[in-house]
């Protein structure tokens, strides 16, 4: 139980089925329809019935070709996450990347062949859209360091008054109780890998930048797509490595019988998205 709770929760964590799609949405194909994003960022932007032909037809070909796996064709990882090394986490990681380059190549090619069905203005807005989104996400994201940090201060003693007694959530465990020597403890890990996942994230900003680049580029092919990956694997392998290697110690802060029912809420999970697929 604890082997498979570990897999399945840590996979997803570290996001491995999103390394090489570089989507404008920042969102990865291990949660949704690749195709879906592409529709939703082409919203507003006046496509005229010829575009919209072709756009489908693009798409229905990308489609037959890359059939999504049903959720239970997926294989569980054969890795015990609950005591992996970093040597095994490597390999196990490298191998799931290299399983899907072919998928995010053709992914790839899809949203290069979509773009160059858009007009100049059409490609401007989608070049503004990304702008506004990048900066959104960063305040997002600049909103949750904030809240983290005071979270910390409370667990210290800093905060004072009513609101000392509320926990934080820590939404990687939601569902899970958690004390407040865990929340203490899950907070000094996160500190601790601060600067590494900072330095992480921009490189695979930088990854992800790039890709996008590519896909709307004249140079764009199967090649230069191959070279870029190669230019970036070691450093996406080795932050999956730290990524994975984080969440292994957090785990390890649950007791047993949080992490059992951690994995009943998973499991009560993909059978209502299995529910909600009939």
């Amino acid at each position: 139980m604890k082997k498979l709770l570990i897999a399945s929760v840590t996979v997803a964590a570290i996001g491995l089925g999103g390394l090489a799609l570089a989507q404008p949405a920042g969102s990865g194909m291990r949660h949704h329809d690749p195709v879906k994003e592409i529709v939703k960022h082409l919203r507003g932007i006046s496509l005229s019935d010829a575009q919209r032909e072709e756009i489908k037809t693009l798409v229905s070909a990308f489609k037959d070709a890359n059939p999504r796996p049903e959720f239970g064709d997926i294989e569980k990882p054969n890795l015990d996450f609950a005591t992996a090394t970093e040597a095994q986490f490597s390999a196990f990681i490298q191998t799931q990347i290299e399983e899907r380059e072919a998928r995010h190549f053709a992914f790839a090619q899809l949203r290069h062949d979509i773009y160059n069905v858009l007009n100049e203005e059409q490609q401007e807005t989608l070049l503004a859209r990304d702008a506004k989104r990048e900066l959104d996400k960063q305040k997002h994201h600049d909103a949750f360091v904030k809240q983290e940090t005071r979270f910390a201060k409370r667990m210290n003693g800093e905060g004072k008054g009513p609101q000392r007694k509320r926990k934080p959530k820590d939404f990687l465990f939601e569902g899970i109780e958690l004390s407040d020597e865990q929340i203490a403890s899950l907070a000094e890990l996160r500190e601790s890998f601060k600067d590494t996942s900072k330095t992480n994230r921009e490189m695979l900003r930088s990854f992800k930048d790039a890709q996008r680049d590519l896909v709307r580029s004249e140079s764009f092919s199967q090649d230069a797509w191959n070279a870029l990956t190669a230019q970036y694997k070691e450093d996406l392998v080795s932050a999956k490595v730290e990524k994975a290697k984080q969440r292994q110690a957090m785990f390890q802060i649950l007791s047993p019988e949080q992490q059992a029912k951690l994995e009943a809420l998973r499991e009560e999970e993909r059978k209502l998205r299995e529910l909600f697929k009939l």
